[in-house]
C-alpha cells in the first residue's frame, strides 16, 4: 500500500489519541522515576540515621559498661584517699598510733606544700582531665632496732590513707651496746612522697 493510499483523516484521531497516550506514559514514567528517586533518597536518608543512632547506642552501652567495670574501682580509690583531696590530718594520725604502740625514742616528720607531680616525675606523664600532685614527708625516727624501721612503715601503709613510695632512707647506728628503751640505738631519715589524684573540679580550687 502506498502512502498515498491511506486514507489520514480516519486515522487523524487515532494518532493524536497514540500521541496524548504516549505523552501521559511518559510523564506517568517520568514522575514515577522522580517519585522513587524522592523516595531512594529518603530511604538511604533514614538507613544513615538507623545506623547513626545504631552507633550511637552501641557507644552509650560501652560507655554503660565502663562505668558499671570502673565506677566501683574509682569509689574505692576515693575511700582509700588516693582520689580526691589529701588528707594530711589521717597521715599525722597514723604516724602518732605508729608511735604510741612501738614506744620509739623519738619521731619528728614535716609535710611540705603540695606540688603537680608532672614537674617532680622523671619521665613524661599524660595525665588527661585528672592531675596527679605529691607531697614529700621527711620523717626522722629513733629507733631501738632495725626492726622498728619496717613495722612503723608497715603500720603507715595499713592505717593511713592514700598512697606514698619510700624515695630514700639513710639509717645510723648511735649505740653499739644495749640501753634502755627509751635510748635510741638506730637513727634514720627517710624521705616519702605521697600521691593524690584530684579531679577535675578540684584542680586548681
Amino acid at each position: 500500500m502506498k502512502p498515498a493510499d491511506i486514507e489520514w483523516g480516519m486515522l487523524r484521531g487515532a494518532l493524536i489519541g497514540l500521541a496524548i497516550a504516549a505523552a501521559v506514559a511518559g510523564a506517568l514514567v517520568g514522575s514515577s522515576y522522580h517519585f522513587w528517586e524522592s523516595k531512594d533518597l529518603a530511604f538511604k536518608s533514614a538507613d544513615r540515621d538507623r545506623r547513626a543512632a545504631e552507633l550511637e547506642y552501641r557507644k552509650l552501652d560501652e560507655l554503660e559498661q565502663m562505668v558499671v567495670t570502673y565506677y566501683p574501682m574509682f569509689q574505692e580509690l576515693e575511700r582509700l584517699g588516693i582520689i580526691g583531696e589529701e588528707r594530711r590530718l589521717n597521715w599525722t594520725e597514723a604516724l602518732r598510733d605508729a608511735d604510741a604502740v612501738f614506744k620509739l625514742p623519738s619521731l619528728t616528720y614535716s609535710v611540705s606544700t603540695q606540688e603537680p607531680y608532672q614537674d617532680q616525675a622523671e619521665f613524661p606523664l599524660v595525665e588527661g582531665a585528672y592531675k596527679l600532685y605529691a607531697s614529700e614527708m621527711n620523717l626522722q625516727m629513733g629507733l631501738l632496732h632495725g626492726e622498728d624501721f619496717f613495722r612503723v612503715l608497715g603500720k603507715l601503709e595499713e592505717d593511713a590513707d592514700g598512697l606514698f613510695s619510700v624515695d630514700s632512707c639513710r639509717i645510723e647506728r648511735r649505740r653499739d651496746t644495749p640501753g634502755g628503751w627509751e635510748e635510741t640505738h638506730l637513727a634514720s631519715e627517710c624521705r616519702l612522697r605521697w600521691y593524690t589524684i584530684q579531679k577535675p573540679t578540684e584542680v586548681g580550687s
